[in-house]
């Protein structure tokens, strides 16, 4: 990894772990969200993915309008570091673990890395 691309991720970590935080206190039953980037074109390249524990946990969030707000939250976040989105909405995904998300997953990392 190239140091530029090094400097990026640490700035978009920070903003994610602020997100993270955000949604952990307000989004009942989000669990832990992550991202896949290729540093030519952040802009328009990077996806994220917010992870809640059960089906019924991520139905609840959209009824109450919580899951509809993450992409603002995200992308206020990334801003603070710089960071801009070319589509934000369509960058940022929805997933439960008990549909499989797993980050160690090969299979489904590539489900979202090649979106």
């Amino acid at each position: 990894m190239k140091k530029h691309d090094r400097k990026t991720e640490n700035k978009i970590v920070k903003a994610l772990n602020n997100t993270c935080n955000e949604l952990m206190s307000d989004s009942v039953g989000f669990c832990w969200l992550t991202h896949f980037v290729d540093y030519a074109d952040v802009s328009k390249s990077l996806r994220m993915v917010c992870v809640f524990d059960t089906n019924l946990s991520l139905a609840k969030a959209q009824r109450e309008g919580l899951a509809q707000a993450i992409p603002s939250t995200v992308e206020r976040y990334l801003k603070k570091e710089g960071i801009l989105v070319f589509n934000v909405e369509s960058a940022v995904y929805l997933d439960t673990e008990e549909n499989g998300a797993d980050v160690n997953s090969p299979g489904w990392c590539r489900k979202y890395s090649s979106s």
